[in-house]
């Protein structure tokens, strides 16, 4: 019997949209953050909401701050959004190239309009 607890659809379908890494800096990093759940374990980790936007949150800190959060994001399981919403997943790699950044990230892929709260997305290992 095969094994599908953790397996993604072939084909990319509507549900509701985790919350992602959108942007790295070497002073930030920015998240958009989907479900009240999140809201609150998040703010504990130092992320917070950027004044007008419903659910854009970021975390200022120092580089290594930076870098040891992506880690700890990674672990979580958060996927890092692909180059239409933001190129978090390219900051990771170059970050890697760098030395900087280890291991296996999650990517969000988005099909259609990833600016859709319905959009259809894939979550990919990379």
């Amino acid at each position: 019997m095969t094994d599908t607890r953790n397996a993604q659809p072939a084909d990319p379908s509507p549900r509701k949209r985790p919350t992602m890494v959108t942007d790295i800096g070497s002073d930030r990093i920015m998240l958009e953050i989907w479900g009240e759940e999140s809201v609150e374990l998040f703010g504990r980790l130092g992320f917070e909401r950027i004044k007008g936007s419903e659910r854009t949150y970021r975390l200022r800190a120092d580089t290594d701050a930076v870098f040891a959060m992506c880690q700890v994001l990674r672990d979580m399981g958060i996927p890092f959004a692909t180059h239409r919403h933001m190129g978090a997943d390219y900051q990771v790699e170059y970050l890697r190239e760098k030395g900087l950044l280890s291991g296996v990230f999650k990517r969000i892929n988005f099909f259609g309009n990833d600016w859709d709260e319905e959009a259809p997305y894939r979550l990919e290992e990379f």
